[in-house]
């Protein structure tokens, strides 16, 4: 027998080995064969499964959000947890930079609670009309404000006309008086009557803008702003094209939400300056297209500078295949207490609530309270421990780095909702940690996308 690809005798003891070998394949074939034709039943292997996610709880959020979102979930049988992230997000960008907190007791660290939140789910789980239903006070604080400028402007036109008309009075007064007398002192006729500025657009929300005009926009509303989004994909793929890579760092500057902004542009002009970028998000992507940029994020791809993991609210909820209709009006008095509290917020007076300054912080700030403070250091030491152990994949330890910042921000959102005046209690914390547990668990699954290969 001749071993035609190496080209030489095969030795008898090869040659004997290898017929026993088809033997024994031939007959574990014809076994094979028999069980098929017999039906013989075969256990087939389970395939693998998502990683399982704590359910919502209504006692994450805040006494007042409570009320108001258990009567949407109820009326829109929707998933509780797009509702929940949703309202976090909307209640960071009204409070914004009014007010940050500085976590530890001595050391200058401040965290803005702004916020990034993501819904996912496959199409017609309702995430759209979730965030649209939970945000009408947001978008009722916009729509009141466009009135406002629009009677503010109309008056600001007035006056300005007024103006030119008093000018040009003045003008030919000023000729008139020169022609009878001409060392005449025409000085105060030709003063200009000094304008106000134009009044300003207060905005709490946008939907699709350049980052250049987003940068006009926060110039305008150093406060900070909601970017409200049906679809994540779209802002993605915008941040993903080619010469979009300003774009992308302007955002993820803009996740801090004290960091300052400079554009020198031919065409924007030079050294046009925002004091502090500070952005929240809240937007629905379905699975599918989320699994290519956890895979990024994983690989090395273009999601792996840390886009994806600011997104620290981000939910991938079991659907419920209950269902019934349930047809009544809105909670008013939920609804009610939902816009007094957002109202609260829009004119919060940081100073009023014992809030701190000094020279060096660009935003107010309250502290935690004692018991509240040894409790957040507790909890910081079990996750720089967590982060470091080794024991989870670089992607997701990237992901819960990230709580070094959601947990602080969730806390003093949660005090400002409920006590509202002086330092950070443990509760308001507590509550803050027990959310933050039940979002590590949805994230886990959205990063089995890459790091779990099965």
């Amino acid at each position: 027998m001749i071993d035609h690809y190496a080209g030489i005798p095969t030795p008898p003891e090869a040659q004997k080995a290898f017929h026993n070998a088809i033997i024994a394949e031939s007959i574990k074939c014809a076994k094979d064969e028999r069980r098929y034709t017999n039906h013989e039943a075969i256990t087939p292997e389970p395939l693998p499964s998502q990683p399982g996610v704590l359910p919502f709880d209504f006692d994450y959020l805040p006494s007042v959000a409570r009320g108001y979102i258990r009567d949407i979930g109820q009326r829109m049988q929707c998933p509780t947890d797009y509702l929940g992230v949703t309202v976090y997000s909307m209640l960071a960008a009204i409070i914004g930079r009014k007010v940050g907190i500085r976590p530890l007791k001595y050391d200058d660290w401040t965290v803005i609670p702004n916020l990034w939140a993501a819904c996912i789910g496959n199409s017609g789980t309702l995430k759209s009309p979730a965030q649209a239903a939970v945000l009408v006070p947001i978008k009722k604080l916009a729509a009141d404000a466009c009135d406002r400028y629009k009677n503010e402007y109309a008056e600001h036109e007035t006056q300005a006309l007024h103006c030119q008309l008093k000018q040009s009075a003045n003008k030919s007064a000023a000729k008139k008086k020169l022609q009878k007398d001409g060392n005449a002192d025409i000085s105060g006729l030709l003063k200009p009557d000094v304008m106000g500025d134009a009044p300003i657009l207060k905005r709490y929300i946008t939907n699709n803008s350049t980052y250049e005009a987003l940068g006009d926009l926060l110039i305008q509303n150093p406060n900070g702003l909601l970017i409200e989004s049906d679809e994540l994909i779209g802002l993605l793929k915008q941040l993903d094209s080619n010469g979009q890579e300003p774009a992308r760092a302007f955002y993820l500057t803009a996740a801090d939400g004290d960091k300052g902004y400079t554009f020198d542009r031919i065409g924007r002009g030079q050294a046009l300056h925002v004091p502090a970028l500070c952005i929240s998000i809240i937007g629905g992507i379905q699975p599918g297209i989320l699994s290519q940029y956890v895979r990024d994020a994983v690989g090395g791809g273009a999601g792996a500078d840390g886009l994806l993991q600011r997104f620290s609210l981000m939910v991938y909820p079991d659907i419920s295949k209950d269902w019934k209709e349930i047809d009544r009006y809105p909670d008013a008095s939920a609804k009610d207490a939902m816009s007094r509290l957002v109202n609260n917020l829009d004119n919060l007076n940081p100073f009023e609530i014992g809030a701190e300054s000094d020279e060096y912080s660009k935003a107010p700030f309250l502290h935690f309270d004692s018991q509240a403070q040894a409790l957040f250091s507790e909890w910081r030491g079990d996750l720089e421990r967590r982060l470091r152990s080794g024991e989870e994949h670089e992607a997701f330890v990237s992901h819960l780095s990230k709580y070094r910042k959601l947990i602080p921000s969730l806390a003093l959102i949660n005090h400002l909702c409920e006590q509202g005046y002086g330092a950070v209690d443990k509760k308001s914390l507590l509550r803050a940690i027990a959310y933050a547990e039940y979002l590590e668990s949805h994230a886990r699954r959205v990063y089995s996308f890459a790091i779990r290969p099965d």
